[in-house]
């Protein structure tokens, strides 16, 4: 099994803080609560985190609590044998795989959440939302910074240059970034949180009995209603789309996402179908991330041309750079019917009904 602790990881580099300091990004604090041990002596993970057997698909015939555990036991060995290289610039496709790791995990939780007590899943998802927001500000600012570097390579001439003020200040605020995500990591709450996780996830093993389900409802007996409300959670912003502000198109960012993660967690009780509609909640999806990415960025570029000093050359090509990203904002925005017509329309509805009509009966 994969090692749990993130003692061996590489040491994040020292913040370098600029004289003149207004964040463009909100980096999460260091874990500064009475429990966090010093830097120089991380508390260890207990050895018992080990994931057990990976289970097998999940069935019709599940109990929906048992589907849940199956679904989130792929993405906390995920994110378990990803956490080691999170630290690590030069591993940048462990932050990647760990954010999604983390997004399927809290996803996976929401979907099956009728099957456990509140009380039991409470915790696990706001560490884990705590945790999501210091690894996606690391990841947005890596996404920034390099699209910044490919905007700078694309126009030539000065700009590279003239916008190098600007990515040092994003430099930098990775830096702290990854500083308060390794001393969350290295903090005995996230030991805490793995070791809640696993004890949660894990299946019991053959022969032996959990504790009596709260709800025991079958994969069978919900999925139709699980899948149907998903969609209707995303349906439901069809009247508003045309004119809906950037704050609302995120809403309905979320509620696509939800319904992709929901196909593709129930992926293996679906008919091959399923793919069909996951590919246009896809295109969707990437249409709205992007507008996200660019929305993002704008307010960031701003906030250093308010906060920040810089010489009239660069000003004027970081200026040029935000009036692109703008442009990019505007067009997105009007073009969002595309991706969007093929989710709320009749042959996306009838696909989804058959789907769960056609789904297997429980052995």
């Amino acid at each position: 099994m994969v090692e749990r602790a993130a003692n061996d990881a590489a040491a994040a580099p020292a913040a370098t803080r600029p004289p003149k300091v207004a964040p463009t990004q909100p980096t999460p604090d260091a874990d500064t609560s009475s429990d966090v041990a010093p830097a120089a002596t991380p508390a260890p993970v207990p050895e018992r985190l080990s994931l057990g057997p990976a289970p097998g698909p999940i069935l019709a015939s599940d109990l929906l609590a048992t589907a849940g555990r199956k679904a989130m036991w792929i993405h906390l060995d995920r994110m378990l044998t990803r956490e080691p290289g999170v630290r690590d610039p030069d591993r940048p496709d462990d932050l990647r795989k760990y954010r999604v790791a983390i997004r399927r995990l809290r996803a996976a939780l929401r979907l099956f959440e009728p099957a456990y007590p509140n009380r039991q899943t409470r915790p696990l998802r706001r560490g884990l939302s705590d945790l999501a927001a210091a690894v996606g500000t690391i990841r947005d600012l890596d996404n920034r910074i390099a699209d910044l570097g490919r905007w700078a390579t694309e126009r030539g001439g000065d700009a590279p240059a003239g916008v190098t003020a600007l990515s040092d200040a994003w430099l930098r605020d990775r830096q702290r970034a990854v500083a308060g995500l390794s001393a969350r990591l290295d903090s005995r709450r996230h030991a805490r949180l793995l070791a809640a996780l696993v004890a949660f996830v894990d299946l019991a093993p053959p022969g032996t009995r959990r504790a009596r389900e709260p709800r025991p409802y079958t994969v069978h007996d919900r999925i139709a209603s699980l899948l149907w409300s998903a969609y209707e959670d995303a349906r439901a912003f069809a009247p508003v789309i045309r004119w809906a502000d950037l704050e609302t198109i995120h809403e309905l960012r979320i509620a696509g996402k939800r319904l992709r993660d929901d196909l593709d967690f129930l992926a293996d009780v679906l008919p091959p179908e399923r793919a069909w509609l996951v590919e246009r909640l896809v295109a969707l999806q990437d249409h709205l991330g992007a507008l996200n990415d660019a929305t993002v960025t704008v307010a960031a570029v701003r906030a250093f041309l308010e906060h920040w000093g810089a010489s009239p050359g660069e000003q004027a090509q970081i200026a040029a750079y935000l009036t692109d990203k703008e442009r990019e904002v505007a067009l997105l925005r009007r073009t969002i019917w595309r991706p969007w017509r093929p989710v709320v329309g009749i042959s996306f509805a009838r696909k989804l009904s058959r789907l769960v009509v056609a789904r297997p009966t429980p052995a």
